[in-house]
This record gives structure tokens, C-alpha cells and sequence, in this order.
């Protein structure tokens, strides 16, 4: 009876172990699982910082106002003091949301903004001075006469300062039921470029919309129009045209058939400069050639500087032509808060403060 005694004492002592055991284990669970989650959370936290750093808003325009660099983007206006590399690209906060950013003009000591709006700033970019809602997106300005014209996605407005009638109306719609994606003034009227249905031109007293005889439906999709004695340039969804006052040509590059998705035009006393979807194109002694460092860049801007001729595309950077030097990097266009030399700041703040500090489990 001892011996079965002793046997039963040492199964209750082994299960009492087991037991011991067992809780033991069960009370270092927590641990475990709270290191996994820390671990987690660090590795969600730096993944969310490097999505958010590889982040760049795209460009969508680029001019030259007095000596800075204005670039528009999809999340605002950024401002590049010079040139030279020593200066970055600084966001302005104006105290407007800007969406659908297509065209900045700069007009006297005021700066016009269009998008899902009309917006009027200051000549720094970081006032808003007044906006004009005309209940639709704004996709061209130019300055026209006393006031500005407004291309918009219902027709084309004529906005003053100056009272224009004896009830003192600012806005005038001058054509309706079209919409206005370019505009450009020559030495006797005005073009009007639309999306889907054509190009327009006004006298000053009527409207005409001209056409290709040969095809009537080429020019139904206007994307950008240059003018400079005596050539008026025209770019379409599919070609390049030229007008000499007397006959259109259609452009190819040497004895190429391809066309050309056209996002804009310059042209300056050496060449004519001609961004599309797919890279730039320079026209020069009769010829229109494609420019190899571009190639597969969507051009969304062009304009002049100090610096020759500046190209900026839509995700690549912004560059000069001459040197093909980056003036503006994507990265330089990175929101501030998700920097590179902020994502530390960031993890340390956003995980426990023991493993900020580096502890260890």
C-alpha cells in the first residue's frame, strides 16, 4: 500500500509540475504577442513612410514669374526662388484647395489660378485676394484687353475688373455649349481650340469654325495653340499642324507617318518646341525631329528663363533643354511632412517609447 502510496504522491507532484509548467508558459504569452505587435507595427509604420516618401504630386504646368519658377501640381503651387540648386521648391498655403490645377497667369500684381475655379492671389502666391465661381472647371486664361478671357468646360468667359455695361457686369459669356481648351491671340482675331468640337475663331464681330477640308473631324480635339508671325501652330490628340495664313501642313517627324498626342507648344526665335504625350519635339531649318532624353516623358509644360528653355513633365522632373539640366527633382516636390530626414522623427513617434529608445525585450 506505501509503494502504490508513494506512486500517486509522485503522479500528483508530476501533474502539479505540468501544471506549474504550463502556467508558466501561458504567463509568458503576453510577452511574446506584445513584441510581435510591436514588430508589426514597426514594419507597417515603415512601410507607410516609404509609400508616402515615394509619393510625388504630378505636374500639370510651369512658367517663369519674374526670375521664380511657379510650378503647378496636383496638390498645389510650389515656388522655386531661382534656378540655381541651392534653392528648393517651397509649397505655398494661399487658403485655397486647389484641384485639378490647369493654368497660372500672372497679371500686373495679381496672380490668376484655374482649376475647379477662378482664384486670385497675391503676386507671392500665398494670398487669396478673391475667387470667381463659375460652377465649372476652368481649363485655360490668357490676358485679352482690359481683362482676362476663361476657358472653361461650358464655353468661354471674358472676366474685368472694369464695369462692362451700365449694370456693371464683370463676366461675360462670349460663347457657350463649348468646351475651351486653348486659347492664342494673332494679328487678326482670336483662336479658340475645344474638346471635341474643334477650333473656333472670333474677328472681334462673328465666329467661324475652320476645318481641314480634307477631314472634317481632325481637328475636333484641340490640345494647345502657339502663335508667332506668321505660323499658327495647332496640336490635336493624334497631329501637329501648321498654318502659314494660306494652307495647313501636317507635321511628321522626318518621313515618319506616326502621330503625336500634343500637351503643348512654345516657340522662340531659334525653334518651335512641341511637347506631347510621349516626349518633346523641336522644329528648326524646316525639320521636326524628336529629342531622345525625353523620350517616354509626358510633357505637360514649357517655357523661357535665363536659362534657355525649360521642359517640366508630368512625374520625371523639370529640366532645362540646353545641358538637360534638373532644375526641379520629383522628390523636390515630396509633401514636407514625409521627407526623408522626417522618417524617423516619424516611427520614434508613432511606436512605443521604449523601442524608439531602442530596448530590449
Amino acid at each position: 500500500m506505501r509503494n502504490q502510496g508513494s506512486i500517486v504522491a509522485i503522479i500528483v507532484v508530476c501533474m502539479i509540475g505540468l501544471v506549474v509548467v504550463l502556467v508558466g508558459s501561458l504567463a509568458k504569452k503576453p510577452t511574446i504577442v506584445e513584441s510581435q505587435a510591436i514588430a508589426d507595427d514597426l514594419a507597417a509604420t515603415e512601410a507607410l513612410v516609404e509609400s508616402q516618401a515615394e509619393y510625388h504630386p504630378v505636374v500639370s504646368t510651369v512658367l517663369v514669374d519674374e526670375g521664380r519658377l511657379v510650378i503647378g501640381a496636383g496638390d498645389g503651387i510650389y515656388i522655386k526662388p531661382g534656378l540655381d540648386d541651392e534653392f528648393e521648391p517651397e509649397k505655398r498655403e494661399p487658403g485655397v484647395e486647389f484641384k485639378h490645377l490647369n493654368a497660372v497667369l500672372p497679371m500686373g500684381d495679381h496672380r490668376y489660378v484655374a482649376g475647379d475655379g477662378l482664384y486670385l492671389l497675391d503676386d507671392n502666391y500665398s494670398m487669396l485676394l478673391d475667387a470667381f465661381d463659375f460652377g465649372q472647371r476652368v481649363y485655360a486664361l490668357m490676358e485679352f484687353g482690359e481683362g482676362i478671357l476663361i476657358g472653361t468646360e461650358q464655353g468661354l468667359w471674358y472676366h474685368s475688373d472694369l464695369p462692362l455695361d451700365e449694370g456693371g457686369a464683370p463676366d461675360t459669356l462670349l460663347k457657350g455649349s463649348i468646351i475651351v481648351t486653348a486659347l492664342v491671340e494673332d494679328r487678326g482675331g482670336l483662336w479658340v481650340g475645344t474638346h471635341g468640337d474643334g477650333l473656333y475663331r472670333f474677328d472681334g464681330r462673328s465666329w467661324q469654325e475652320r476645318f481641314l477640308k480634307r477631314d472634317t473631324l481632325i481637328f475636333s480635339f484641340v490640345n494647345a495653340l502657339e502663335y508667332t508671325y506668321p505660323s499658327l501652330w495647332v496640336g490635336t490628340d493624334e497631329a501637329i499642324f501648321r498654318y502659314d495664313g494660306g494652307g495647313w501642313a501636317q507635321m511628321f517627324v522626318s518621313d515618319s507617318s506616326e502621330t503625336h498626342d500634343v500637351t503643348c507648344i512654345m516657340t522662340t526665335p531659334a525653334a518651335t518646341y512641341i511637347g506631347t504625350g510621349a516626349g518633346l519635339l523641336r522644329y528648326a531649318g524646316d525639320e521636326l525631329t524628336e529629342d531622345e532624353f525625353f523620350e517616354g516623358s509626358e510633357i505637360v509644360g514649357l517655357c523661357r528663363s535665363e536659362k534657355g528653355v525649360i521642359v517640366a513633365t508630368r512625374e520625371d522632373g523639370i529640366f532645362t533643354y540646353q545641358g538637360k539640366e534638373e532644375i526641379v527633382s520629383p522628390e523636390q516636390l515630396t509633401p514636407h511632412i514625409f521627407a526623408a530626414d522626417e522618417q524617423n522623427e516619424i516611427i520614434a513617434e508613432t511606436l512605443p517609447e521604449a523601442i524608439a529608445e531602442g530596448t530590449d525585450y
